[in-house]
C-alpha cells in the first residue's frame, strides 16, 4: 500500500535523524516472519485465480497475520498491526469486499475513478460498517485514493515498529559545548589566550583573604628651636 510505504519512508528518516541505524534491524526478535511470507502468498494467489479463491486466500491470509501478531503483540507497533488489520478484515467479511467512499475518493481528486477490482465495491445504503471501508482521503499529487482506517492503523504500526527496530533514541544529537581546557588556539594565530606559567598558578590556586590595613599612628611634631 502506498500509505504504507509513504508512513515507513518517513519513520526511517525520522530513525536517521536520531541515531538510528539500519544495520541494526538485524538485530530485531521478531518471530513467525514465515506466517507472513504465508499470508502474502494467500493474498496473492487469490487476487490471481478470483472467484472463490479470492476469499479463502482472503481468510487464509488473515489467519497467518492473526498468529504472527500474536507472536509479536510486545513489540512496539504491532498493537496497531493486529488492529488495522482486524478491523479490515471484519468489514471485508461482512460485505465480501471492501467498501470504498464516492466521497472520499472525490476529496482526494480521484472522483472519476472506476472501480474495477473485485476486491473492492462502491459503499452504499446497504454496506455494513461503512465507516471501516476505504473513508479516509489520502490527496497525494497523482496519487490520491481512499484508504480505511484499519490503512491507517496499520501504516502507523509498520512505522513505529521499524523506527523501534532501527534503535531510535527519540532525540536527535547534539555535539556538546567543550570546556575551557579542551580549547585550543588555531594554527597560524597569535596564542592571546595562553597565559604564562606564573598567571596559570596565580589563577589556580585559591584566594587568600588579606589583612585589614593598620592605620599608622601620626609622628610627633619636631621640636620648636624657638622655644
Amino acid at each position: 500500500m502506498l500509505l504504507v510505504l509513504l508512513v515507513m519512508v518517513l519513520a526511517a528518516g525520522a530513525a536517521l535523524a536520531t541515531g538510528g541505524r539500519f544495520g541494526r534491524l538485524a538485530a530485531n526478535t521478531l518471530t513467525g516472519v514465515h506466517w507472513l511470507a504465508a499470508a502474502a502468498i494467500g493474498q496473492l494467489l487469490g487476487s490471481l485465480f478470483g472467484g472463490t479463491a479470492y476469499p479463502v486466500g482472503l481468510l487464509g491470509s488473515a489467519v497467518c497475520i492473526a498468529v504472527f501478531l500474536r507472536l509479536n503483540l510486545r513489540h512496539p507497533g504491532v498493537g496497531l498491526l493486529a488492529l488495522g488489520f482486524f478491523g479490515n478484515a471484519v468489514v471485508v467479511a461482512l460485505n465480501g469486499a471492501m467498501p470504498v467512499s464516492l466521497a472520499a475518493l472525490a476529496r482526494a481528486g480521484v472522483g472519476d475513478a472506476v472501480l474495477t477490482d473485485p476486491r473492492h465495491e462502491v459503499s452504499d445504503a446497504a454496506t455494513r460498517l461503512p465507516w471501516l471501508g476505504d473513508v479516509v482521503p489520502v490527496a497525494l499529487p497523482g496519487l490520491g485514493q481512499a484508504v480505511s482506517p484499519g490503512d491507517v492503523l496499520i501504516a502507523a504500526g509498520a512505522g513505529l515498529l521499524l523506527y523501534a527496530g532501527m534503535g531510535a533514541s527519540g532525540r536527535v544529537p547534539a555535539t556538546t559545548a567543550p570546556v575551557w581546557d579542551d580549547l585550543e588556539p588555531c594554527a597560524g594565530t597569535p596564542a592571546l589566550l595562553r597565559l604564562s606559567p606564573r598567571a596559570s598558578q596565580e589563577l589556580s590556586e585559591p584566594a587568600v583573604p588579606s589583612e585589614p590595613a593598620v592605620p599608622s599612628e601620626p609622628e610627633a611634631a619636631p621640636d620648636d628651636p624657638a622655644q
